[in-house]
């Protein structure tokens, strides 16, 4: 999706919906979009791209991401964690919000907000206007 306004370049929007019908839109970068674009429709490439290539390593090393956790956000910017397993054990990696979605719509691993984000930057489902 995009957001629009008048006399601007278009934006790559995410939106992430909770079941209290609040939308959280998160801006991202043109690669991160097109990254999320080509995973969702399933395209394929003669070379991996760079989330490819991390979920084809992290397949490799016996590992899995278990969720992504978008919990913070610090004067308009969002912060995400990546929950990786191997063997039982568990990692967390910093990570951007656009990647970390690139990343599970090729693994199909759950995203979570936290209550305070969506607190803070959510707004209804009902009330928000995107260029679609």
């Amino acid at each position: 999706m995009t957001n629009t306004p008048e006399g601007t370049t278009p934006t790559p929007i995410v939106l992430l919906e909770n079941e209290d019908e609040k939308v959280l839109p998160i801006y991202i970068g043109a690669s991160e979009a097109f990254s999320i674009q080509t995973a969702l429709e399933e395209m394929s490439y003669p070379r991996p791209l760079t989330h490819d290539l991390l979920v084809s390593m992290l397949e490799g090393l016996n590992t899995k991401i278990e969720k992504v956790i978008i919990d913070d956000l610090d004067d308009g910017v969002f912060f995400a964690r990546i929950i990786v397993t191997r063997n039982g054990d568990e990692f967390e990696f910093d990570a951007r919000p656009s990647d970390s979605l690139a990343l599970v719509v090729r693994t199909k691993s759950p995203v979570f907000v936290s209550k305070k984000v969506m607190e803070q930057a959510s707004v209804d489902r009902d009330a928000y206007k995107t260029g679609a």
